[in-house]
């Protein structure tokens, strides 16, 4: 049986371009070796943010006092048992509307490991099966660090720490981007006591400055340590725990590690020497502005072409490369591509940063704006963090960093005016509905030539 599109992968960037492809007419087989979803639904983005949910619900109980509500001493206690309980249950929800979504729209799914064959074949457990279109959607997978060997145990990933059905007492985490970031917060929360061992001089390190300084700012405030500009030279697991001695000369101990140095794309066992695919120097598949690899009629999306590494950019990346193979356009903007980061508090960014510009040698105009000076923050209990918007000259938008309270939600904002080439007073002429906390982000936009309302700034001439 032949097919007009054949997908590896169904994870974000898979399932999704399988449903497009499938709503423009295309007969879709979708090969997945687990579970539909992929990592980001079963092993990370999901499972990570319903434990952070029970994170902050957590502290908001813990706080309740500071609202006017009265709660029994010791009213407030983690059982990490329902936690997980709670998580599996909506992973699996999700899990069941994905497979129900490709049923409904007659996508086939097959589940074992896929490979080319050349000129169009896939062999998938030894079956052979032919397709005008390839498209690779595998993921990523862990990068590993010489002699800190993953044990499951003592020294894990987080595939491991997100079964913890205990709060381990002292947690270190190797790696200070975002997943480190992330797990450092929602186990601080749980009640750990959390240190954070990063190679590079700052946490988060392709992000503002800025914004980096601030989130460390309130992590050591909640009490996790920061070892920035350090690396982990050894560790040694045993019975009672691990001892970590660091290049600063420290020496640490430790119920868990977790390695969390990032990810890299995942290519192992595809066959792609069959299509003599090329790949770049860090292994990641080479793709053109379609999609397509150096291979004509394969495509690949996602982590496995490297960077941003996001699920959304997956997903985006599936709609863009399917609407192109089907002459259906496929337009996709790599400069506009949301981040969000859920620590505490949360991380919203989209464009240049300004040491990205400074690097590239342009003039730019900046506007800031804190969220004390939000009558919404300000009624959350939630004041800290900013708003940062970077202009040309001109003041068409650059980029939007924002720390503080449901940034991740403001941020898509920010994204849809730089794709729409839209200028600061673009978005400070919107009206901004009062009291939300998006006025933040007017106001940081009024703020790049000196006219923010609710801040006492520097005078510029528009």
């Amino acid at each position: 049986m032949q097919f007009d599109l054949a997908i590896i992968g169904a994870g974000p960037g898979g399932y999704v371009a399988a449903i497009k492809a499938s709503q423009l007419g295309a007969k879709v087989l979708l090969v997945e070796r687990g579970d539909v979803g992929g990592i980001c639904l079963n092993r990370g983005c999901i499972p990570t943010k319903a434990m952070i949910a029970s994170s902050h619900a957590l502290a908001a109980v813990r706080a309740a006092g500071e609202y006017g509500i009265a709660l029994p001493a010791g009213a407030a206690a983690i059982d990490m048992r329902k936690v997980q309980e709670r998580k599996q249950a909506i992973v699996e929800k999700l899990r069941g509307g994905i497979a129900q979504l490709l049923k409904g729209r007659g996508i086939e799914l097959l589940k074992g490991s896929a490979s080319l064959a050349g000129n169009g074949r896939l062999n998938v457990d030894g079956a052979a099966y032919e397709a005008k279109n390839i498209l690779i959607a595998t993921g990523s997978t862990w990068i590993k660090l010489p002699g800190l060997e993953i044990d499951g145990r003592s020294i894990v990933t987080t595939d491991e720490a997100l079964d913890w059905s205990e709060v381990p007492g002292r947690l270190l985490i190797v790696g200070g981007g975002v997943i480190g970031c992330e797990f450092a917060c929602m186990m601080r929360s749980f009640g750990s006591e959390v240190a954070i061992v990063e190679a590079m001089p700052s946490i988060l390190p392709p992000i503002e400055g800025a914004v980096s300084r601030l989130l460390a700012r309130g992590m050591k405030a909640a009490g996790i340590e920061l070892f920035t500009g350090t690396t982990v030279e050894r560790a040694d697991a045993s019975g009672t725990g691990v001892r970590v001695a660091l290049s600063n000369g420290k020496e640490l101990t430790a119920d868990k590690v977790l390695v969390a140095v990032g990810r890299r794309p995942l290519t192992a066992g595809l066959n792609l020497e069959s299509c003599a695919i090329a790949l770049t120097e860090r292994g990641a598949i080479k793709v053109d502005a379609k999609f397509e690899t150096s291979a004509k009629g394969v495509y690949a999306i996602g982590d496995v072409i490297g960077q941003p590494m996001l699920a959304h950019a997956a997903s985006a990346e599936g709609i863009a490369a399917v609407e192109g193979m089907f002459g259906k356009g496929g337009e996709y903007d790599a400069h506009c591509v949301p981040n969000p980061i859920f620590t505490t508090p949360e991380i919203g960014c989209v464009g240049l940063t300004s040491e990205e510009l400074k690097q590239q040698g342009r003039e730019f105009l900046t506007g800031r704006f804190p969220y004390a000076a939000c009558g919404k923050a300000l009624c959350d209990g939630e004041t800290d963090g900013q708003a940062i918007v970077h202009t040309d000259m001109e003041g068409r938008i650059l980029g939007v960093h924002i720390i503080g309270q449901d940034a991740t939600l403001l941020i898509p904002e920010a994204a849809l005016a730089m794709r729409k080439g839209l200028t600061v007073k673009d978005l400070e002429a919107t009206i901004h509905a009062h009291p939300t906390l998006s006025e933040i982000v007017s106001e940081a936009a009024a703020d790049v030539f000196g006219m923010a309302i609710h801040k006492v700034g520097r005078e510029q001439k528009r």
